[in-house]
């Protein structure tokens, strides 16, 4: 994990003659270079079209944001390749929990933007398990129409996403025990055969074999602190989440969401 400064290095949009050598066209006329360590570096080729929102537009805009709410928060920030940027924000003042008393969420907002274009800007809500602090985020499952994934791709949608911020928190807080119902329900669903159960959600996910026992021994550590050693669908898709984003999975965090998207949707189907 970074601190926000190292996101927030210089960055600019230049016209640019040709690439590596190559002429440019008018859909490649123009070079997004950022000054990394006292270097210019190219981060995107792009038209003149394409509006540069820069990281200082958005996390320290979102850092105040919370900060003039009075609101209590934790902040985290990631990057690859210094074009792929990552902020989580734990809301530490709220929480609910799923199943058990002992097993308590928070609300986490993630927020994600990038200046090669692979990574589309957007704010999610999900939450944040303090269990095995895995950082379970996901949107809540069946309630995007009601914007809880707010998304922007120029800089007008980006400003009009940021003013909408803590109205679609607010929300969140308020309705959370409603919103994470699907988890409740997981939380219902006993399993008789843990190792069928996590053989069969990685298959589905697309997630190698090699991480059933890694799983296996995550649900069992878990079951025994929450359930007397009882394992239901909702320990079975936090092993299955904790292995994608914190197992020896290298695939980006976009690809690691498709990931747990499938898992839920396969848990879910039995409900």
């Amino acid at each position: 994990m970074r601190n926000l400064e190292t996101l927030l290095f210089d960055v600019k949009k230049v016209e640019t003659e040709s690439v590596f050598g190559i002429p440019a066209n008018s859909d490649y006329s123009h070079a997004i270079i950022g000054n990394i360590n006292g270097i210019d570096t190219i981060l995107n080729v792009c038209s003149d079209r394409y509006e540069l929102v820069r990281n200082e537009e958005i996390f320290p805009v979102i850092r105040g944001i919370l900060n003039d709410s009075g609101m209590k928060f934790t902040e985290s920030y990631s990057m690859v390749n210094n074009a792929r940027f990552y902020a989580d924000y734990v809301i530490e003042n709220e929480s609910t929990f799923i199943g058990t008393k002992n097993d308590i969420v928070k609300p986490l907002i993630r927020v994600r933007h990038s200046y090669n274009g692979l990574t589309k800007y957007a704010i999610t809500f999900g939450y944040f398990r303090l269990i095995c602090s895995n950082g379970l985020v996901i949107p809540v499952e069946g309630k995007e129409a009601t914007n809880l994934h707010i998304a922007g791709r120029h800089t007008t949608a980006i400003r009009t996403s940021l003013d909408l911020l803590m109205e679609k928190l607010q929300y969140f807080v308020v309705n959370q025990n409603v919103l994470s119902n699907n988890f409740n329900t997981l939380s219902d669903q006993w399993v008789k055969d843990p190792k069928d159960r996590i053989t069969e959600v990685l298959e589905y996910s697309g997630i190698t074999d090699r991480a059933i026992e890694t799983v296996f021994n995550s649900v069992q550590n878990e079951a025994t602190q929450l359930y007397n050693g009882n394992i239901n669908d909702w320990l079975i898709y936090n092993g299955v989440n904790q292995f994608i984003h914190n197992g020896d999975n290298k695939k980006v965090l976009e690809q690691k969401e498709i990931y747990d998207h499938k898992a839920i949707k396969f848990l879910l189907q039995a409900v």
